[in-house]
């Protein structure tokens, strides 16, 4: 049986997958769930929007002939994660899933953990300025009768956003002297953020780090189940052994 590769996407890692993918000459789908109006173009054939559950995408996959299922999403994906896992089974398809080790604190830094966003919210002071770098359900979470000042950082922001929040429509920099700007210019004294691990939004980190800025993290949900593969290069390597 001809192998197709189905990507569940929406990370850095995921069209890193895609490049491979493309670059190998396999069949494969790039899958986005639809949250940025403007995704940027992968090398290989693009699915934008949702399937309608474990069930749905399993119909899907059966549909198109889906022999390996990479699930490459967002390590707070829990939701697509645990989708993605139901449609492997249900539709007899191999699941590899990416999930990036969490970031680890130095003895530099002042990190706090949180089981949900209503507890992390709690804890931030009436006279803090709270950069909160938690997309939209950070943003969905906010008390409406808070004291403390915030400024989010967002690509796409919500269409009920609410008007007392400041809000900076971009990615991540990967610029920790940039970071450590922007904090300084606008006067944060506290980041919210996931514990997304990875590289790529790092610098946030060491920026809050070399300016002894407190960091609240929202707790990560339960990984999806094995096989989890901690990079890419883990990733393909298993799938050449299984293409072999």
């Amino acid at each position: 049986m001809k192998q197709h590769l189905l990507i569940l996407g929406g990370t850095w890692e995921a069209r890193q997958c895609a490049d491979y993918a493309a670059e190998a000459g396999w069949t494969a789908t790039f899958s986005l769930a639809g949250v940025s109006a403007t995704p940027k173009p992968v090398p290989i054939p693009m699915r934008v929007g949702g399937f309608g559950g474990g069930a749905g995408l399993a119909a899907w996959m059966r549909d198109e002939g889906i022999t390996h299922l990479i699930d490459a999403t967002h390590p707070y994906a829990a939701k697509i994660s645990a989708n993605a896992a139901e449609a492997a089974g249900l539709a007899g398809a191999k699941r590899l899933a990416l999930y990036r080790p969490a970031w680890q604190a130095a003895a530099a830094d002042d990190w706090h953990e949180f089981a949900d966003f209503p507890a992390l919210f709690a804890a931030v002071p009436n006279t803090a300025h709270l950069f909160l770098a938690g997309g939209q359900a950070g943003l969905d979470a906010l008390p409406q009768h808070r004291k403390f000042r915030t400024t989010a950082r967002i690509l796409e922001p919500p269409k009920n956003l609410p008007q007392d929040v400041n809000i900076i429509r971009a990615l991540p920099s990967t610029d920790t002297e940039d970071e450590v700007a922007l904090f300084q210019k606008l006067g944060i004294t506290h980041l919210a953020a996931k514990n997304a691990g990875g590289q790529g939004a790092s610098a946030k980190l060491l920026a809050a780090q070399h300016l002894g800025i407190p960091v609240f993290f929202l707790a990560r949900p339960a990984p999806p189940p094995p096989p989890l593969f901690a990079s890419v290069d883990a990733l393909i390597e298993a799938l050449l052994s299984d293409f072999a």
